[in-house]
């Protein structure tokens, strides 16, 4: 007699058969991808790593001249580009003005190979030309709002990679052999990451969210089965409970030791695609710009091409390279962030402010009830109802000390207002500057899909090799689970097919 448990060893039984293999791969790839964080990419410390040091001493142009002459509105950014300091100006329209003789770069003036070369410290004739990226590649999927892209090939021992930007006049990625090995290893198979696959979003996008639902309804229906199938014996023996011999019982015995895990880890890889409206709502919106204390005036920056004022800041750098300069206007104060070397720093940088006025080192905190005042004037339909400054990081705003970039910034102000969405805001207290925002969905997101999916439990994620070796040995399991019960479904399969052939 057809049964529900009947249906629904059925249902595990076919669905594993269809899309056992995807697991597996999610599962081997979860290995790989603890240790390569991704797609290859130009992290941010990379990117320091191989810019020139800014030389003030060519600098002839304001920031304000430098904008009269880009015709841009936005604000910019100080570096070196092509051998030059040069104004930055993001937007619609990257926009760049050489500061030293206020030139607008163009096309024309680039020289991609150059720019290559540059990055490698090689010499230009070693580097060699691929062709020009019109369409994302493998490597440029993350990159196609900068195409189109020229690509360069070391010819070294790693081989290394370029892509130069001739809008930029930058390099904008750089990948190494083993860069693409361990990608092919990791992120590809476990984001199916594949780029006929990706380039076409709606598609890529539904493939992801059906895979992980059939896969939710295989894990619980592997679930459902460890206790529809378990014998009740008397007197009880675990080996008689299990109603399985061989493969078959491992597959059991797997199930239960691992079923719960493959289950949440699905679950959870399904909500990083936001499929339902609940995970991407949004609690209160203000603006980042809230402790500003008014637009930004570069009028205020009109030093920076003097001589006595390049020293200075030459000076609080501390003997560090500078790297960078940026123009901010933070509780009504003109600075300069200005970005230098730093060896006590995991990613090798670290980000200063100096006051525009008095070029004077800014170490202090900023004040709290500027930013409380400012906040609570924002949002006018409620109230803040709570504050506090954090010194440590909390179940929501956290992250791991890398060398690809910098960590979150500590310590902040923390601040909760009476919304329906119960809204949090953190601010540096470093910057004055809103670094991260979470509201009560969020929260239950948070848990939800980063907390099942990374495992990212206060209490030991920071705890390494510990968190390491648990999800390792998870992953592990997981895979075995998936390995037999994949085996032992293509096994049935091969069998009913030849008794039908055998029937014909």
């Amino acid at each position: 007699m057809f049964s529900w448990q009947t249906a629904i060893i059925i249902s595990h039984r076919y669905l594993g058969i269809a899309i056992s293999l995807v697991f597996i791969l999610w599962f081997a790839s979860g290995v790989v991808i603890i240790y390569t964080g991704g797609m290859p990419s130009l992290t941010e410390a990379e990117r320091l790593q191989h810019q020139p040091d800014l030389d003030l001493t060519q600098i002839r142009l304001t920031p304000r001249q430098a904008q009269l002459v880009s015709r841009s509105e936005s604000n910019p950014k100080l570096l070196m580009i092509m051998g030059r300091p040069a104004y930055q100006f993001a937007g619609r329209q990257l926009r760049t003005v050489f500061a030293d003789d206020g030139t607008v770069l163009s096309s024309d003036m680039i020289s991609s190979r150059q720019i290559a070369a540059d990055f490698l410290a090689t010499n230009v004739n070693l580097v060699e030309r691929v062709g020009r990226i019109e369409e994302v590649d493998q490597w440029t999927i993350g990159l196609r709002g900068q195409l189109p892209l020229e690509k360069f090939s070391a010819g070294d021992k790693d081989g290394t990679e370029i892509y130069v930007s001739p809008e930029r006049g930058q390099v904008v990625l750089s990948t190494t052999k083993n860069d693409r090995i361990l990608a092919w290893l990791g992120a590809i198979p476990h984001w199916l990451y594949f780029v006929d696959l990706r380039k076409r979003t709606g598609l890529w996008t539904d493939t992801v969210i059906w895979l992980a639902s059939l896969g939710t309804l295989l894990a619980t229906f592997g679930l459902i089965l460890l206790f529809t199938q378990w014998r009740s014996v008397r007197p009880f023996r675990f080996s008689k409970a299990i109603p399985y011999q061989g493969l078959m019982r491992w597959h059991y015995l797997c199930g239960m030791l691992f079923g719960l895990i493959t289950l949440t880890w699905v679950f959870s890889g399904l909500l990083s695609m936001e499929p339902y409206a609940w995970t991407t709502a949004r609690g209160l919106a203000i603006s980042r710009e809230v402790f500003a204390g008014g637009d930004i005036e570069l009028q205020a920056f009109a030093q920076l091409n003097n001589a006595q004022a390049q020293r200075q800041l030459q000076r609080l750098a501390d003997g560090q390279d500078i790297k960078e300069i940026e123009f901010k206007r933070i509780q009504g104060d003109h600075y300069y962030q200005v970005t230098i070397g730093s060896s006590d720093s995991h990613w090798g940088f670290e980000n200063i402010l100096v006051s525009a006025e008095a070029l004077q080192l800014r170490r202090d905190l900023f004040p709290t009830d500027y930013m409380t005042s400012h906040l609570q004037a924002a949002v006018s339909n409620f109230e803040l109802v709570f504050s506090d400054v954090l010194d440590e990081y909390d179940n929501y705003y956290y992250s791991r000390p890398t060398a690809a970039g910098p960590v979150a910034p500590l310590p902040l102000l923390r601040v909760t207002f009476n919304d329906p969405a119960a809204t949090r805001y953190y601010v540096d207290l470093k910057t004055s500057e809103l670094v991260y925002q979470s509201h009560r969905l969020g929260r239950l997101k948070r848990w939800l899909y980063n907390g099942l999916h990374s495992l990212d439990f206060g209490f030991w994620y920071a705890r390494r090799p510990l968190w390491d070796i648990v999800v390792i040995v998870l992953l592990l399991g997981g895979l075995m689970l998936c390995s037999i019960g994949c085996y032992l479904g293509i096994r049935r399969l091969l069998k009913n097919s030849k008794q039908l052939l055998g029937r014909s």
